[in-house]
């Protein structure tokens, strides 16, 4: 049938495409469009409407065909639409296109350009090759001699025949033959001894091993010797502080069976013999003379070398506080780095882990003097790689710088964290860690370490006063029981200045709900109806009245038989509020 070729373009397609702008229009349209719709659910199929519905089958052939017109002239739009976009799109791309072979044909020229004449000057050079090769190979001819007046000359070594015919080329073989001949002579007379001069070394060499092989022996037998007799020694000298009830003999009867069956040397006094070693013969004067030279460089000013010469001095016998104090009172010198700074880099970095660090206080003056001149940086490494002696002064200083210096504070804070943890000043290390917000992780090291006391419960309170962790102190832990009671803390924080912190923390637990304070007034096992009297009393002399009056219905609200007496300023005679708690 005729409807089952038309195609796949709906009506809604038609409605976008073929706008209708009178009401009257749009209104037959649609009564048309839903009395179609109607009859082909009644039919169930689109190609049997025209057939069944004889009375409007003109129409609705007439309409069918414009349907078909329409919609293969919208067909043929949107393929000339098509056409049209990608002719516009290949014509506006055109001098786009005509520009960039324009400038790719400016290139070519530029690189032939180039070629020729790298072309020409290649033929140049060729050109004088060919003429050089041709005088070579001219005057070659002209100088060989003939075969029978060269046979019995010998080949130079280190030129070829050409060379060994050219006056320039053996001139310079000449100069560099003499050179090597003087250089020989020299080695001949400073590096080079005769064979037996060697052979007379050797044999005063094994002389003296033997010799000392010998001393050796000698020496072992007295220290022996010096043992045996020292032991004897010592026994009479304390027969001879005692009250001499028994004779020598027996008394230093035993000290002589030790003595006899001494075989070797005991090491009961060490640093007696440290001389028999000859290296350490002339070590005295060695320090003596590298202390003078250090001197020498401080006088001149060459500070950082100075500052480098401590740093590698021999048993670190420069490492001490009076040296410091030289490089600390330096105030004019040239530069940005001060010699102080310079004397602490030079010799912390020198100092690994496995080695002793500079002692505490010198430790702390190093900190102190890169902090001075901004070099967190330095300060970082000398903690990490373990340089430094950890004491409480040094975490301080850290602390407070980071206190100064937010944009460090959190790098602060975790470097005197790690001082603390290594002195065992376990309450300020806590304190870093509440600073940057590492409440979890402070009450796990307050759990795990069990060394903190109601002081340094105190201490945590009065230098982070915070709601949360009052709550975790005050309230169970993984389990673990409270740490501290809430009306011990409140009532420490409202004796201190200023007192608004304790007042504050309550009244943070207050506004949470009066059930909040409530749980928190029952859970503290620890004061008494009494403290938290004193508590509401103290809220209402400084004008916490709210806070007052809810701490006392908490109290007034549970069983027992004490009377408590609350004093209200909004009391405008000044009366006293007594309410009594019955049984």
């Amino acid at each position: 049938m005729e409807g089952e070729g038309l195609p796949d373009v709906g009506l809604d397609q038609c409605r976008e495409v073929l706008p209708i702008i009178s009401e009257v229009d749009r209104n037959l349209l649609s009564h048309i469009r839903a009395y179609i719709e109607t009859e082909v659910d009644q039919l169930g199929s689109t190609a049997q409407v025209i057939e069944n519905t004889t009375a409007y089958k003109n129409i609705l052939t007439a309409i069918k065909r414009e349907y078909d017109e329409s919609i293969d002239v919208l067909l043929k739009g949107q393929k000339d639409s098509l056409f049209l976009q990608r002719k516009l799109k290949s014509m506006a791309s055109e001098p786009a296109t005509f520009v960039a072979y324009k400038n790719r044909v400016t290139q070519l020229q530029k690189k032939i350009e180039i070629i020729n004449k790298n072309t020409s000057g290649l033929e140049a050079r060729l050109q004088i090759a060919k003429e050089s090769s041709y005088l070579k190979n001219r005057l070659t001819d002209e100088l060989l001699l003939p075969q029978e007046e060269t046979s019995h000359f010998k080949h130079i070594s280190g030129l070829t025949f050409e060379e060994s015919v050219n006056v320039a080329d053996l001139c310079k073989h000449l100069r560099k033959l003499e050179s090597r001949l003087k250089d020989a002579k020299v080695n001949k007379e400073t590096k080079y001894v005769p064979v037996q001069i060697k052979t007379k070394i050797t044999q005063e060499i094994s002389q003296k091993m033997q010799q000392w092989e010998e001393l050796v022996t000698t020496n072992e037998q007295l220290k022996l010797r010096y043992s045996k007799l020292k032991i004897i020694a010592d026994a009479v000298a304390t027969w001879g502080y005692s009250d001499k009830s028994v004779s020598l003999t027996e008394f230093i009867l035993p000290s002589l069976t030790k003595a006899k069956s001494l075989k070797e040397v005991d090491q009961l006094w060490p640093g007696v013999f440290d001389d028999d070693n000859p290296g350490n013969i002339d070590e005295a004067a060695y320090l003596l003379e590298y202390v003078e030279s250090f001197t020498k460089l401080f006088d001149d000013k060459q500070y950082k070398a100075a500052a480098i010469y401590v740093a590698n001095c021999p048993r670190g016998i420069l490492h001490n506080m009076e040296i410091m104090e030289k490089f600390k009172a330096v105030t004019e010198y040239e530069g940005y780095v001060s010699p102080l700074l310079d004397f602490f880099e030079a010799v912390i970095n020198s100092y690994s882990a496995v080695r002793h660090p500079p002692i505490a206080k010198m430790s702390l003056e190093g900190v102190k003097c890169a902090l001075t001149h901004n070099r967190l940086d330095l300060v970082i490494r000398w903690v990490m790689q373990q340089r430094l002696t950890c004491s409480e002064a040094l975490g301080d200083a850290l602390y407070d710088y980071g206190e100064t210096e937010l944009q460090d504070f959190e790098t602060c804070m975790a470097l005197a964290q790690t001082v603390y943890n290594k002195c065992g000043v376990h309450k300020k290390a806590v304190l870093c860690m509440c600073r940057v917000g590492e409440l979890t992780g402070a009450m796990g090291y307050i759990h795990d370490s069990k060394r903190f006391s109601l002081d340094d419960y105190l201490f945590l309170l009065n230098n982070y006063q915070n709601t949360e962790l009052l709550r975790s102190l005050t309230h169970e832990w993984k389990g673990n029981p409270a740490v501290f009671s809430i009306g011990q803390a409140v009532l420490w924080l409202v004796s201190t200045d200023p007192k608004d912190a304790g007042f504050h923390l309550l009244q943070e637990i207050y506004d949470q709900g009066q059930g909040a304070l409530e749980q928190a007034i029952l859970n503290d096992r620890v004061s008494t109806l009494e403290d938290w009297q004193e508590i509401a009393d103290a809220c209402n002399a400084n004008s916490f009245n709210k806070l007052a009056k809810g701490i006392f219905r908490v109290l007034t609200s549970q069983e027992g038989g004490t009377v408590i007496t609350f004093t209200s300023d909004d009391d405008k005679d000044g009366a006293k509020l007594t309410e009594h708690v019955l049984l």
